[in-house]
């Protein structure tokens, strides 16, 4: 072989090697879900783990997030994807309250992954219903970070009973925010008497309380602030189902209260093969969805996609259709 016979040959190699190269480039994601020790973060956890198990070309970075802060975190490029509410996704998208402006660029990868019920835990002894304890300006009350859907909805509710923050701290109550673990010890401690969270039942914070240190129990949110809920923010009205919890159910009853359904979200940014890569191996491995968390064993693809409040991803769209759930 001559030299310029090497040379065509070197550089085709060299060619070669580049688009190998580029083929297997990693694709870097940040996933923003929930509180630390929440059902988000188990759940984005474990199913980003079935992804990157199945695509070892994508790495993802589970954060903590909210679902009022996730859609502004894509918006503004930190993360890629996250965990949202449909009621809050629908209005980050119009720049509606409590956004300041349009977030553009969210679509969707469906819905059904976790819907959540509110839960409102009392001491044991309590015999008042929600609405005194709300409005009651020595309240004590604990629920999770700001920016999270939670404190937006507390938030929410004091307004509603005309008791907001500033009255409260004002009464000789208090409002506070923190991670699950620290709000459990400040009910444990009598810092708080009332969490005001969200999970899908049977959620961890709840399942914690009833193993701590004092009894409790959970209570209904009453019919004027759940139609006030849905009918000016979108909320949904559901029950926490009966016989969930062991200890802090009343008779094992199911309890009325708001409810909230979870999507995730992903930006337009991330590129359809990406998108729909993670969707089938998401939609293929729903055998596993049970191991991660309990309540994705109700997650159902054939309605996952449906009546998005922001456009559904071309790539999830195709994944949908090719294993047969969307027409």
């Amino acid at each position: 072989m001559n030299v310029f016979a090497r040379s065509l040959l070197g550089l085709a190699l060299g060619a070669g090697l580049m688009a190998g190269a580029a083929s297997a480039q990693t694709t870097n994601i940040e996933w923003t879900s929930g509180s630390p020790g929440g059902s988000w973060f188990t759940i984005v956890t474990g199913l980003s783990n079935i992804i990157m198990e199945k695509n070892p070309d994508i790495a993802i970075r589970v954060v903590p997030g909210g679902g009022r802060d996730n859609p502004t975190k894509m918006d503004g490029g930190i993360s890629q994807m996250g965990m949202g509410i449909d009621f809050l996704a629908a209005a980050a998208a119009k720049g509606e309250e409590p956004y300041a402006k349009p977030h553009k660029g969210l679509m969707s990868m469906g819905g059904t992954w976790a819907p959540a019920e509110f839960h409102v835990i009392v001491d044991a002894k309590e015999t008042r219903p929600l609405a005194e304890i709300m409005a009651d300006p020595k309240l004590k009350i604990g629920t999770s970070p700001k920016a999270t859907s939670e404190e937006l909805t507390l938030q929410r509710a004091l307004a509603f009973y005309k008791n907001e923050p500033a009255k409260v701290s004002a009464g000789g109550g208090s409002v506070i925010n923190g991670t699950y673990t620290q709000l459990i010890s400040a009910f444990d401690d009598g810092q708080i008497d009332v969490i005001f969270g969200a999970g899908s039942a049977p959620t961890g914070i709840a399942l914690e309380v009833e193993n701590g240190r004092r009894a409790a129990k959970l209570i209904a949110m009453g019919a004027p602030l759940q139609d006030y809920l849905s009918s000016t923010y979108g909320y949904g009205k559901g029950q926490i189902p009966a016989k969930v919890y062991s200890k802090i159910q009343p008779d094992g009853a199911a309890i009325s209260v708001t409810t909230m359904e979870a999507l995730i979200l992903v930006h337009e940014s991330v590129s359809e093969d990406v998108v729909y890569r993670m969707t089938k191996t998401l939609l293929e491995n729903r055998d596993r969805f049970g191991n991660i968390y309990k309540v994705l064993e109700r997650f159902d693809p054939a309605v996952a996609w449906q009546n998005q409040p922001v456009p559904l991803h071309p790539g999830a769209a195709k994944a949908y259709k090719e294993l047969g759930y969307m027409k």
